[in-house]
C-alpha cells in the first residue's frame, strides 16, 4: 500500500541534507532498499503472519513506511530519541502500523522481556559509542529467545568518506571518528570489522550470517537471541578485549594513531583561530569608534536641531509681537 511522506524536515533527520531536488526519491529510495534487505536476510521461510516487529531507530519511517502491508498481519512498531518523528508515525501510520514512542539516549526501552520476535536497527549503531553494548543487550532483553535481531553497521565501503584511508579490517575491530561530534553536525561515525562484531556482539547473540555492504552500502547482520538458559552477559565483558586476539590490540593502536592525528589537526587550527580572532577583534574595535563617532554626530546635529528650533520659535514671537 502507498504510504505518506514525512515532511522535508523529518525525513533530512534520517538520510541528511542531501543535496538533491527530489528528496522525497531519495527518501523512498533508501527506504525500499532497506527493506529489501531485510527480506533477504529473513529469507523465504519467514513470514510475519501474527508476528511483533520492532524498528529500533525508526527516525520518520523510512523504512516502517514500506511494512504497511505486513503490519496488517504483524504487530509492526517503532521508537526513536526524537519526538517530532514519533509524533508524525503515529499521527500518520497508525494503524496500520501499532504504534511509535519515544525513548530515551540511554536504555531502558518500554517493553516487557521477550516482546519481539524480530527486531531491526538500521544506521543506528553505526553512530553509538559508549552505549553501544547497553543497547545491544537490552535489544536482546525485548526480543523473545530463539528471537532475530537485524543490524547494519559500517565496513569496507565507508573507510574512505569517514576515516580517510583505505580498509584495513584486522587493524579497524571497532573504530570511533568525531567522538562528542554533535548531532547537528552528523554525529560520530564508527566502523566496525566482522572479526570484532563476532567476537564482542557474538557474546550476546548467535550471528546467523553477515553479509558486506548489503544493507545499502551497510553491512547487514543477521543475529539470533539464543535459548535462555542463563542470565545475559554484562555490558563490560560484552566490551573486554580477547586476550588471544592479536588484532584487538592492533586495532587499539590504530584508534590511538587516528586520535593523535585529530588532535594534531586540531591543535594545528589555534593559530589560524588566534589569528582569525585578532583579526576580528581589531575589526570590532574599529567599528566600535566609527560607532562612537556617529552618535556624536548624530548628538551635535540634534542639539544644533533643538537650537534652531528655539531660534526659529523666537524670531515666531517677534514677528507676532512687531505685527501688534
Amino acid at each position: 500500500m502507498s504510504a505518506p511522506l514525512p515532511p522535508r524536515e523529518l525525513a533530512t533527520y534520517v538520510i541528511g541534507n542531501v543535496e538533491v531536488d527530489d528528496w522525497r526519491r531519495e527518501y523512498d529510495t533508501m527506504g525500499r532498499c532497506v527493506r529489501a534487505a531485510i527480506v533477504a536476510l529473513l529469507g523465504d521461510e519467514w513470514s510475519f503472519a501474527g508476528r511483533r516487529v520492532l524498528d529500533f531507530g525508526c527516525g520518520s519511517a523510512r523504512v516502517l513506511r514500506h511494512f504497511l502491508d505486513e503490519a496488517r498481519m504483524a504487530q509492526i512498531m517503532g521508537c526513536d530519541i526524537d519526538p517530532d518523528c514519533v509524533e508524525w508515525i503515529n499521527s500518520e501510520l497508525c494503524p496500520p502500523l501499532a504504534g511509535a514512542y519515544v525513548t530515551d539516549a540511554v536504555p531502558p526501552l518500554p517493553f516487557a522481556n521477550g516482546t519481539f520476535d524480530l527486531a531491526w536497527s538500521i544506521a543506528v549503531f553505526s553512530q553509538l559509542t559508549d552505549s553501544w553494548a547497553d543497547w545491544l543487550l537490552e535489544l536482546r532483553r525485548v526480543i523473545k529467545p530463539g528471537g532475530l535481531l537485524i543490524a547494519s553497521v559500517m565496513g569496507a565501503e565507508f573507510s574512505e568518506a569517514v576515516a580517510g584511508e583505505a580498509w584495513e579490517p584486522d587493524c579497524t575491530g571497532m573504530n570511533v571518528l568525531g567522538y562528542g561530534r554533535p548531532w547537528h553536525a552528523g554525529g560520530p561515525m564508527v566502523l566496525h570489522s566482522e572479526w570484532w562484531i563476532r567476537s564482542h556482539w557474538g557474546r550476546a547473540f548467535e550471528i546467523v550470517s553477515y553479509r558486506p555492504g548489503e544493507m545499502c552500502g551497510q553491512d547487514a547482520i543477521l543475529l539470533r537471541r539464543p535459548p535462555a538458559t542463563g542470565p545475559a552477559p554484562e555490558v563490560a565483558a560484552l566490551k573486554a578485549s580477547q586476550p588471544d586476539e592479536p588484532r584487538e590490540l592492533a586495532a587499539a593502536l590504530h584508534s590511538i594513531e587516528q586520535l593523535h592525528r585529530q588532535f594534531a589537526k586540531v591543535n594545528g587550527s589555534h593559530d589560524a583561530y588566534a589569528s582569525a580572532y585578532h583579526k576580528e577583534s581589531r575589526r570590532s574595535k574599529a567599528l566600535q569608534a566609527e560607532n562612537a563617532e556617529l552618535r556624536g554626530r548624530l548628538q551635535r546635529l540634534r542639539s544644533a536641531e533643538r537650537a534652531l528650533t528655539l531660534a526659529a520659535r523666537a524670531i515666531r514671537r517677534v514677528r507676532r509681537a512687531t505685527n501688534r
